[in-house]
Parts: structure tokens; C-alpha cells; sequence
């Protein structure tokens, strides 16, 4: 087995993705928190950040996941690795640095891109991408934020809390337009708290570098010292002589595949984002796994129907399976909905931090249909419910499992009462 890489072992997540952006996040976290907590008689104080500092301990960390748990993986599985970029020179065979190699099945995981939006002016201008925010070494004093979801909103509060005046410039009514309106607007209310500005529902008309970065757009100008875009990811497929090994490529220029992960060639497998998967590394490994199986001589299908998501904000932002709205629209009236703001959660009141909600849906029957957290560490609390999606079960089920007092997955079992009672009426441990 041969491992064909162009850049660096271990791809999006580990250099540019999830590692340096947690890592960001955590140091911004840290500092925010010595400024500002909650609890009477704890002094302390925040005397800054140093972005070089922090890079270079982001950077010792990448360096260590890449050593022991790609390079050493790879060495211990007795793949091979070729560095260099890939072509396809027929069906059967491609070419490497001018050396042509020939495999009787090929994984094709090739990732994804930054996305530019067509405003004139912004690419000529040279802004940041998620890329060149994580390899700064110093903090722009005025921050623009092209974008309001994910990896806009994470950026966007740890370059706040690390000291810029960071600005989000938006073109949907609301930030993460994919979540449950009522947790993006009180994550807006939460972010605009620590300062930072929100404008959505602008268009942007063109992009223009002087002194600074100037953004034209239906709303009016914004300048700032550097500006983030932060427009999403498009699939990695150019360059890769895809027609040549007949290969067809959909709408979005993602690599097309059926539920088996093949494509139009029945040599070639692919995954990940480059077969314009949902963006999501636990994702991109799951398909890797099915579509190298099924190259193998498997018939395993990847399933989308129930994929987590969560947004790395302060408080948090996790969701799995439908939301309200989503749920209506394929049940009518038959959706029940139960929400439990965080002031009644006992963990938040002990942590003097209410900030977020849980809101549960299920149908009918009472069959769980999806959850959204807006909390610190949401994501933790999460899995719970993407099995109960997964697996159908009731929200009674929810309500006769134990679960830890004092903790952030409690909720899960008092929003599932909400269903039937008013919580704010019942004791801490009822």
C-alpha cells in the first residue's frame, strides 16, 4: 500500500483546521477568564498575550501529531509514502514527479480549499484566510470578519478576547443560518457583550487595500487592519487529471461518488471533504475507512442521517438531527419542542455562567428528533442524544437514565422533562 502526499502528513485538521484553532481558542479562553469571572473573592488579572508565544507552542504540538500519530502510523502499517503531486494519466495509472505508478484501486482524499466569494477586489487584495490567521505572529489592532459561521465566529472571538477590535460582516439574517434561530441570536447577544460587532443581512459589493482593507457594501464602508475571510471550504480536486481516469465531478466541483464511495471509474474511491462530504474531520475519517474497505472488495454504504456538529464559541454551540423548524417541516404539528434555558441547570448556577439553552425536539410518539446546546463544552454533552437520533429512541428514555448531578449532561435529562414539566418547579436533584 503507497500514501501519495504533496504537502504536510496529517492535512487540514492537524496544520490549518480543528488542532491550531483550539489551540488559539484555549489561549484566548485563558486569557479572557483571568480578566473577567464571576466569583466573589478570586483576584486575578490578565497582562496580555503574545501571538509568537502562542504559535510556537501551537507549532511544538502540530509537530508532535504529526510525528506519533501520522509518520510513525504509517511507518508501523508498512505503507509507503511518496511525496510529490498526484495526476492521473489514464484510468489505471498516474504519474508522481515525472514516474508513473500503476494500482489495481485508488482512495482519493484529497480535502478541501478555502473558499473565495466573486467580490471584485478581494482576492487581488490579499486578506487572511483561516491559513495565514493561524501562522500570524503578531495581533492586527482592527480585525474584519468576512463570514458569520464557524470558523468565522471561533476566530473572530479569539482574536477579540486576545485584544483586536474585530468586526463580522455577514450576508445571511443571521450568523450560522444552518443552526436553530433562537441559539445564533443569543450567541449574537453573547459575542456583541464582549464587544464584538455583528452586521448581518449586508452584501458585499467590492474589497479595496490602502492604508487598510476597505469593505464596500449595502450597508455602508468598513475599514479595518486586516481582514479574515472566513467564506467556507470547496472541494481539493484540481489538478489531479480526473478526466483522464474518467472521473466526473458534480455541480460543486466535488469528486461524484455513489453510497459506496465509488466513482465513475470503478478503480477509484473517494472521501472526505474532496467528495463534498459534510466538512467534519470524524467525517472524513469514517469514509476513509468505508471507501477503503469497500476498494478492498467491501459493500459497506456511508450514512449521513445523523452527523454532530459544533461550533467551538464561548459558550458553545452543538446540535445533531432536526431542528424545529426542519422537524415541522416534515411533521406538521405533530413536533413537541421543550426548552431549558441554562439558569436552570444546577451546573451553570454553580459556575455563576447561565449564559445558552438546550432545546430538544422529538415527534409525535415522542421519538427523539434532534437536540441544539448553546453552553460551555456543548459538544461534550451532545452524544447522548446523537445515539438517542440515532437508534430512535424515546425522550422517556432520556428521562430514565442516570445522569450525573452537577454536570453539563444533566441538561439532557431536565429538557426532556421540560417536555412534560416545569422544571423551574421541580428541586435540584428531582
Amino acid at each position: 500500500m503507497t500514501l501519495v502526499e504533496k504537502g504536510l502528513l496529517g492535512g487540514t485538521c492537524v496544520h490549518v483546521g480543528c488542532v491550531p484553532s483550539k489551540a488559539l481558542l484555549r489561549s484566548a479562553e485563558a486569557l479572557h477568564r483571568a480578566a473577567h469571572h464571576p466569583f466573589a473573592g478570586v483576584q486575578t488579572r490578565a497582562e496580555g498575550a503574545s501571538l509568537s508565544a502562542i504559535a510556537e507552542q501551537r507549532d511544538a504540538l502540530i509537530a508532535q501529531l504529526q510525528r506519533e500519530k501520522y509518520a510513525s502510523v504509517l511507518q508501523s502499517a508498512g505503507v509507503s509514502l511518496i511525496r510529490g503531486a498526484a495526476s492521473f494519466l489514464s484510468p489505471e495509472s498516474l504519474s508522481v514527479q515525472g514516474k508513473t505508478y500503476r494500482a489495481d484501486k485508488f482512495l482519493l482524499a484529497t480535502g478541501s480549499l478555502a473558499a473565495w466569494p466573486d467580490i471584485p477586489g478581494l482576492r487581488s487584495s490579499q486578506p487572511w484566510t483561516y491559513v495565514e490567521a493561524f501562522s500570524a505572529k503578531t495581533l492586527p489592532k482592527t480585525l474584519l470578519v468576512l463570514g458569520g459561521g464557524a470558523v468565522g465566529l471561533e476566530l473572530a472571538q479569539a482574536f477579540a478576547r486576545l485584544g483586536s477590535k474585530v468586526t463580522v460582516l455577514e450576508a445571511a439574517e443571521r450568523l450560522l443560518s444552518a443552526e436553530d434561530p433562537e441559539v445564533s441570536h443569543a450567541l449574537r447577544e453573547y459575542l456583541e457583550d464582549e464587544g464584538i460587532a455583528v452586521h448581518t443581512g449586508l452584501q458585499v459589493g467590492a474589497v479595496r487595500r490602502d492604508s487598510e482593507f476597505q469593505v464596500i457594501t449595502s450597508s455602508g464602508n468598513y475599514a479595518a487592519e486586516q481582514l479574515l475571510v472566513a467564506a467556507g471550504r470547496r472541494p481539493h480536486t484540481e489538478g489531479l487529471g480526473l478526466q483522464a481516469a474518467g472521473v466526473e465531478l458534480g455541480s460543486r466541483g466535488e469528486i461524484s461518488v455513489n453510497a459506496r464511495l465509488e466513482t465513475s471509474n470503478p478503480r477509484i474511491f473517494a472521501a472526505g471533504d474532496g467528495a463534498g462530504f459534510p466538512q467534519f474531520v470524524y467525517v472524513a475519517a469514517q469514509s476513509g475507512r468505508i471507501a477503503a474497505k469497500n476498494a478492498l472488495g467491501g459493500a459497506e454504504e456511508l450514512d449521513f442521517r445523523v452527523v454532530p456538529r459544533v461550533t467551538f464559541t464561548d459558550p458553545a454551540v452543538a446540535a445533531v438531527g432536526l431542528s424545529e423548524e426542519q422537524a415541522r417541516q416534515v411533521s406538521g404539528e405533530g413536533v413537541r419542542v421543550a426548552r431549558l434555558p441554562l439558569r436552570q441547570l444546577p451546573k451553570a448556577l454553580v459556575q455563576h455562567d447561565d449564559r445558552g439553552l438546550f432545546k430538544l425536539v422529538v415527534d409525535r410518539e415522542g421519538k427523539v428528533l434532534g437536540l441544539s446546546v448553546l453552553a460551555q463544552e456543548a459538544g461534550d454533552a451532545l452524544q447522548e442524544a446523537v445515539l438517542a437520533v440515532k437508534f430512535g429512541l424515546n425522550y422517556q428514555d432520556l428521562i430514565q437514565t442516570y445522569h450525573p448531578y452537577l454536570t453539563l449532561a444533566e441538561g439532557i435529562r431536565l429538557v426532556a422533562q421540560a417536555l412534560d414539566t416545569e422544571v423551574g418547579k421541580l428541586s435540584c436533584c428531582a
